[in-house]
This record gives structure tokens, C-alpha cells and sequence, in this order.
């Protein structure tokens, strides 16, 4: 099976909400928001969300699709300045984890945060998410035990993790 990732366009809003509610419904667990409080977005959110992530330099959504233009996985980034590109709500099919599809969505928010001149990619994962933990770690990410991205974590249970670009 072929997977790409492409940044997401102004118009497949309806991908996105599709792909957010699947992951929020499979993993509730382990992202901010609920599965409830995401459907109750209207149409217009979601448009909204679409547009800006297509056109924006601050904040972009990835959608990961397979040979049969199904989406199959997603990650969302931000720019935190000067030099930090955050990563939030990865997720990926069950059907299709363990394929390198992860491995591609981090690395679509690398190569979007080096264009800016990120030097690091920051994210949050759930202490309790053995599986993530390990899959972060072994693509290079080291857990913060200290700072404010670890405190921030620290009161829902998840630890931040960071990957540093080589100078």
C-alpha cells in the first residue's frame, strides 16, 4: 500500500473533521478535546480550520492518504516563535500503524518547520501510551523532565517530548 502526506487544501475541510472525529473515536483518551465538543463544530469551523492551515505560515494541518485516497492518518503543527514548531493530534489508522505512516507525518512537520527555520519540534503524548512513547523515541524524540513544556504536560498526564535539529 502507497501512503503520501500532503498538507491539507482549503477545501477538504470535510477530510478534516472526518479524520478528527475517527481519531478522537478510536483514542479518546489521548487528545484535548473531546469526541463530543469536535462534532459540535459547525461547517463553517471547519472551513475555517481548512482555510488557515492551507494558506496560514503559523499553524498547518497534514493528512496522510492511501493508494485509495482514503485518509489514514493526520498531525496538526504550530509555530511557537522564535524557533519552536509544536506537533499536536497525530493519529493514524489503526489499519495502517506500524507501516511508517507516523514516520511521515513527522517528518511532513519537520521539513514544513525547517522551511521557517524551526530548530526544534516539541509535542505532549500520554505517559501511559507505551506504544507512542517508543515510537517517538525511536524516531528521535527525548522526553523534557524539566521546563515549562514538561510542567505543562505534567497536570494531564502527558510528558513532552523534544527533537533537536542538528545545527
Amino acid at each position: 500500500m502507497a501512503v503520501s502526506v500532503q498538507r491539507i487544501q482549503p477545501d477538504e475541510w470535510q477530510a478534516l473533521r472526518d479524520v478528527r472525529l475517527r481519531s478522537l473515536l478510536d483514542s479518546p483518551e489521548a487528545f484535548g478535546q473531546r469526541y463530543d465538543e469536535a462534532a459540535a463544530g459547525t461547517d463553517d469551523d471547519w472551513v475555517t480550520t481548512a482555510r488557515a492551515s492551507a494558506d496560514g505560515s503559523r499553524r498547518i494541518w497534514f493528512l496522510a492518504r492511501d493508494d485509495s485516497d482514503a485518509v489514514v492518518g493526520v498531525v496538526q503543527a504550530r509555530r511557537r516563535p522564535p524557533v519552536d514548531c509544536l506537533l499536536f493530534s497525530m493519529w493514524v489508522a489503526p489499519e495502517v500503524r506500524r507501516n511508517g505512516v507516523g514516520a511521515m507525518l513527522v517528518d511532513s512537520v519537520h521539513e514544513w518547520g525547517t522551511s521557517w527555520g524551526a530548530r526544534r519540534m516539541v509535542l505532549w503524548v500520554l505517559a501511559a501510551n507505551e506504544p507512542a512513547m517508543r515510537f517517538y523515541d525511536r524516531i528521535g524524540f527525548s522526553v523534557l523532565n524539566a521546563g515549562p513544556d514538561a510542567e505543562s504536560g505534567r497536570a494531564y498526564g502527558a510528558l513532552a517530548m523534544e527533537r533537536l535539529r542538528p545545527a
